[in-house]
Formats: structure tokens, C-alpha cells, sequence
């Protein structure tokens, strides 16, 4: 029994100067906030109307120790998310452009394999524009000989035949869906380019003597120092440029890719096009069959040219919508880069 007291007591002897030394920390502190107008309180108790309040801990020598952040209005909570968002895309694009990195310098030894890639790419789509530029020639002048066809039919008085009035709707058709495929070739072949110029200039950065990584910190560094020069005014669209990229690099690629996608959606909803196109020739020719032989057209045939005619005008709108996307992205990162480049030249 001795013993156990003896042991307690010693205990009690050990933490007995830690309870004083927190006893005395905590008479030490005190509590410091600034209320709605601006007033400083100085307090070891926090009244209820400061809860609302950022307020500090402070020990005697006027070291804060805690703070205790003011609870967030909605519009601060918005701002964090719209931040915490940004943060993740600048991510995401940082981890794409490793990604990135990474396959280039797996799939090119020097830049002069990059520059026969692209020369490749860029001559397999000049020979489709000069087929379908050739295609567009024939059909012209097949245009012509059924033109001076049915002038004839004009000047002899005779009613113009419905199979060559279809005949010359249709290559009409076709001519505008060619030229309009040559356009969007012409435009693939830019992005081809464009794409290909950064990925060059992008490779050259990863395989110079500098470190890609050297060159980037010092490109942050000056993001930075924009971001807090209060002579340079930033607007919020400005900040969020800021917060997105890290450089105009960044934003460059970030283009490449989404114009990449929407380029890849105009192809595939222009090649089914085509192929309803091809289609609804098909049954023309059927119908122009059935009406050369002076027989009744079957139902079923006729609401398949409704089908494939309504189909056709549904997807004819959304490849216009694509198209019309892509310009609208062009035009947006157009301006974002310049303004990227005028901050950090201003700078």
C-alpha cells in the first residue's frame, strides 16, 4: 500500500509541471478581433456578436498562436469552389501535357521525324482536296451539258422531264457538300500544322541543354509576380486566364486539344452524312426507275426517302452547330492567348 502511494504521488509530481505550464499558457492568451467598424478588441472571453468575427489568439507578447477564421458568406463559398474548380482544370491540363511529353519523346527520336510526320499527314489530305477539287471540276461540267439539256427543253416549249430536273437538283447538292468538304479539309490541314509547330517547339524545349522544368519555374515565378503587381488591373476572366495556365504554352495546348475533339465530331458527322447522302441516291435512282416505267412508286420506298431526307437535314444542323462551335473556340482562345501574352508583356 506504501508503495502504490508512493508511486501515485510521483506521478503526480511528473505532470504536475506541464498542469501549471498549461494553466499559465492559457492565462497568458488572449483573444484579439476587429469588429464591423474597424474597432480592436482585445479580450481573454469572445463575446457572441464577435463569433462572426476572424479573431486571434495572442499570448502577452502579442504572438498569435490560433486564428479562427470569420464563417464564409455564400459569395465566398462560391469563389472557393469557382477556385478549387480552376485549380483541378489547371491539374487535369498539367497532367495531360505530361501525358503529352511523355508520347513525344516515345514516338520521336529528333525533330526531324516530327517534320516527316507532318509532311506525311499534310500530303494525304492535299491529295483528298485535289481528288475532291478534281470531282468537283467533273461535276461541274456534267452541271453544264444537263443545263443546256433542259435550256433546250426551254426553247422548244417542251415540259422540262423530272428525272433530269432531279438529275441537276442533285449534283447541285453534291456540289455544295464537296466544296464544303474541301473547306473543312483545308481547315484540318491548318490545325494539322498548328498542332505540329507546337509539338516541335514543345519537343525542342524538352530536349534542349535547359530543363523544360527550369524554364517553367521561372515562367511561374513571373505568373506570380502579375498576379500581385498592383499596377497591372486584372479583371476576374484575366485572373481565371491566370489561375487556369500556368503558361501560354498551357493555353496553347489546351486549344489543340478541344479544337482536336470538335475537328474529330465534324469528321465523323460529315462521313455520316455522306454515307446518308449515298444512300438517298440509291433510292432516287429507284424512284427514277419505278417513274420511267410509268409505275407506281411502293410506300415503303417513299417513306424511306422521307426517313433519310429528315435524318439527312438533322445532321446537316448538328455538323453546322460543330462547325459553328469551332469557330466560336478558335475565336475565344485567339483572344485569351493574346491576353495571356499582353499581361506577361506588360509585365
Amino acid at each position: 500500500m506504501v508503495m502504490k502511494t508512493l508511486l501515485q504521488n510521483f506521478r503526480y509530481l511528473l505532470i504536475l509541471p506541464a498542469m501549471l505550464a498549461t494553466t499559465a499558457a492559457f492565462a497568458e492568451r488572449m483573444y484579439k478581433w476587429v469588429d464591423e467598424n474597424g474597432q480592436v478588441h482585445y479580450s481573454n472571453r469572445v463575446p457572441p456578436e464577435a463569433s462572426k468575427q476572424e479573431r486571434r489568439v495572442i499570448n502577452e507578447q502579442g504572438r498569435t498562436l490560433k486564428v479562427y477564421r470569420a464563417p464564409m458568406t455564400e459569395e465566398e463559398k462560391a469563389e472557393e469552389k469557382r477556385l478549387a474548380e480552376l485549380e483541378a482544370r489547371k491539374e487535369k491540363i498539367l497532367e495531360q501535357r505530361r501525358i503529352h511529353d511523355r508520347s513525344l519523346l516515345a514516338t520521336y527520336s529528333s525533330m526531324e521525324d516530327m517534320l516527316l510526320a507532318r509532311d506525311g499527314k499534310v500530303f494525304s489530305i492535299e491529295a483528298l482536296i485535289q481528288l475532291t477539287n478534281s470531282r468537283i471540276t467533273s461535276m461541274q461540267e456534267r452541271l453544264l451539258q444537263l443545263s443546256d439539256e433542259a435550256a433546250e427543253y426551254e426553247r422548244s416549249g417542251k415540259h422540262l422531264p423530272a428525272p433530269l430536273q432531279q438529275q441537276i437538283t442533285n449534283i447541285r447538292e453534291q456540289l455544295a457538300k464537296n466544296a464544303e468538304f474541301s473547306a473543312d479539309k483545308q481547315l484540318e490541314m491548318e490545325d494539322i500544322k498548328q498542332k505540329f509547330d507546337a509539338d516541335i517547339k514543345r519537343f525542342n524545349e524538352l530536349t534542349s541543354e535547359i530543363p523544360a522544368e527550369t524554364a517553367r519555374k521561372r515562367q511561374l515565378a513571373a505568373l506570380e509576380r502579375i498576379k500581385n503587381n498592383p499596377d497591372i488591373k486584372l479583371d476576374r476572366h484575366d485572373r481565371t486566364l491566370l489561375a487556369s495556365y500556368a503558361t501560354d504554352e498551357d493555353l496553347i495546348f489546351d486549344r489543340d486539344q478541344q479544337i482536336s475533339n470538335i475537328t474529330a465530331l465534324i469528321n465523323d458527322t460529315r462521313d455520316r452524312l455522306n454515307t446518308m447522302q449515298t444512300h438517298l441516291a440509291e433510292l432516287s435512282d429507284n424512284a427514277d426507275e419505278y417513274q420511267r416505267n410509268n409505275e407506281r412508286m411502293p410506300d415503303l420506298l417513299l417513306q424511306q426517302m422521307k426517313d433519310v431526307i429528315a435524318d439527312i437535314a438533322n445532321t446537316e444542323t448538328l455538323l453546322q452547330e460543330h462547325r459553328s462551335k469551332k469557330q466560336a473556340l478558335e475565336k475565344r482562345f485567339a483572344a485569351d492567348i493574346a491576353r495571356y501574352r499582353e499581361l506577361f508583356a506588360s509585365h
